[in-house]
């Protein structure tokens, strides 16, 4: 699959978060050694925090994933009560999904091309849900677990630069 049909593929996901009046906008990811491909950059508020999220397609799947925080700000043994907490939710959460990447927390959904926009807004909602969740969960730690937004963070570059 190309640039062109993946980028005609994320359009129908911007039809879809329009009418949930999600403002989203296109990026492209990826640098001038590696290929390029198109991604939407919108953002997910939970009380005062605001959380990028990053959409992109992939072979048959729209994958969806909010960025929750860098584990290397953090020390070992909070990390390890993070990913305690994070695996844990896996385990609780029906739709969503904890990952990591690069020292990066995600919460994440993949879903198929295709999907009809009820499907895809119940998906994209439990992200919501997820997050929450896991703040909630952190809230309620003995330790001291500080969440800030991660909003500007999710790091992409475009096409040209």
């Amino acid at each position: 699959m190309g640039y062109i049909e993946e980028r005609k593929n994320l359009g129908r996901i911007a039809e879809y978060l329009e009418k949930m009046n999600v403002p989203y906008e296109f990026q492209d990811i990826g640098d001038k050694d590696k290929e390029i491909f198109p991604a939407i950059i919108c953002i997910f508020r939970c009380g005062d925090l605001d959380f990028d999220v990053i959409l992109y397609n992939l072979g048959n799947w729209i994958h969806v994933k909010a960025l929750l925080l860098n584990t290397s700000l953090y020390p070992s043994q909070t990390v390890l009560s993070i990913y305690e907490i994070s695996l844990g939710l896996n385990y609780d959460l029906p739709e969503c999904t904890f990952s990591l990447f690069k020292n990066n927390l995600y919460i994440e959904i993949d879903c198929l091309i295709g999907i009809p926009f009820n499907d895809f807004k119940a998906e994209f909602i439990s992200i919501g849900n997820g997050i929450e969740t896991f703040l909630n969960v952190i809230k309620n730690q003995k330790e001291d677990i500080s969440i800030k937004s991660t909003k500007g963070l999710v790091k992409v570059k475009r096409q040209f630069e």
